[in-house]
């Protein structure tokens, strides 16, 4: 077997607790049927930084209404995956991947990437949605998004394999 480099680039990757979730309260109200119906849903947090905490609020939040879901975090930088290692437990996994979402066939539902894309030139970005949204399961989402470092002000994108459903100003 071969490995492969992950797809994307190693970026800043600053991180704080309680900073995405803006974005987590709205990819529960606005997806809940596909969290709550169904297998146990599977979930991407591509590219979570430094830290794995705002993988394991997501996950905790995600709990709140489908206690079985399994949520990854993905993260480009070897040593940042091994220190998010602490953030990992039951449902919480941390993995070494980009945008290619390599995730041994498993397809997620809902892949949420803050922070990532802003850092790239802009002649980057379709490409990368595209990417990851390839790796969606049927009727999936890549959330991208971006935050102040608190989490005051945040502003996201929906994509789709079709391309950008919907802007969020928060």
């Amino acid at each position: 077997m071969t490995s492969r480099r992950p797809v994307g680039v190693i970026t800043r990757g600053t991180t704080n607790p309680n900073r995405l979730r803006r974005c987590d309260r709205w990819l529960l109200a606005t997806h809940r049927d596909r969290l709550t119906k169904g297998d146990p849903p599977h979930l991407v947090d591509l590219g979570h930084g430094a830290s794995g905490v705002t993988t394991a609020e997501w996950a905790q939040r995600v709990r709140t209404v489908r206690p079985d879901a399994h949520v990854t975090g993905l993260e480009i930088d070897p040593e940042r995956v091994a220190t998010a290692q602490t953030w990992a437990g039951p449902g919480v996994d941390f993995a070494l991947g980009g945008f290619e979402v390599p995730l041994d066939g498993r397809r997620p539902g809902l892949v949420r990437a803050f922070n990532v894309l802003r850092q790239y030139d802009e002649s980057q970005v379709p490409g990368a949605w595209a990417t990851t949204a390839d790796r969606l399961a049927p009727g999936g989402v890549l959330v991208d998004g971006t935050c102040d470092e608190l989490g005051r002000l945040a502003t996201w994108v929906e994509v789709t394999v079709q391309g950008p459903r919907s802007l969020t100003l928060s």
